[in-house]
């Protein structure tokens, strides 16, 4: 199925001063056409928690029970992108493969309600070698 909308994930590893693993999670959208009424849903994994502050657009709604991050949108012109950013971190040092769910995106084009989903990323942390 072609998708109006392309929604792809990105994560990198960032340092803290506190030595937690934390990760930069970036997501960008992109309208191939003109779309509205867009809602972007993204699941945090397990282990990690939100690190409160984020890139240019804060999210509209966070549910930590859920582990559920979600962004409104009102709409997107043809070619139009956005880019939302958030910080995870765990005090569990992770070793290893650490995968993230894919973000889904829904959206309306010309009255229908449509979904995009992502792709799947991890980071893979390789231990210190001293």
């Amino acid at each position: 199925v072609e998708s109006d909308l392309i929604l792809r994930k990105q994560v990198s590893f960032v340092r803290t001063r506190g030595g937690e693993f934390a990760l930069k999670v970036s997501l960008r959208i992109k309208a191939k056409k003109f779309i509205e009424k867009i809602n972007i849903i993204d699941k945090l994994p397990p282990l990690v928690s939100l690190y409160e502050r984020y890139g240019a657009i804060a999210p509209d709604k966070i549910d930590l029970r859920n582990k559920r991050i979600e962004w409104n949108v009102e709409s997107l012109n043809e070619r139009e992108e956005r880019i939302f950013t958030y910080i995870i971190y765990s005090k569990i040092g992770v070793v290893g493969k650490f995968e993230l769910p894919s973000a889904k995106a829904l959206y309306e084009k010309e009255g229908k309600i449509k979904e995009a989903t992502s792709n799947r990323s991890f980071y893979i942390n390789e231990p210190k070698k001293y």
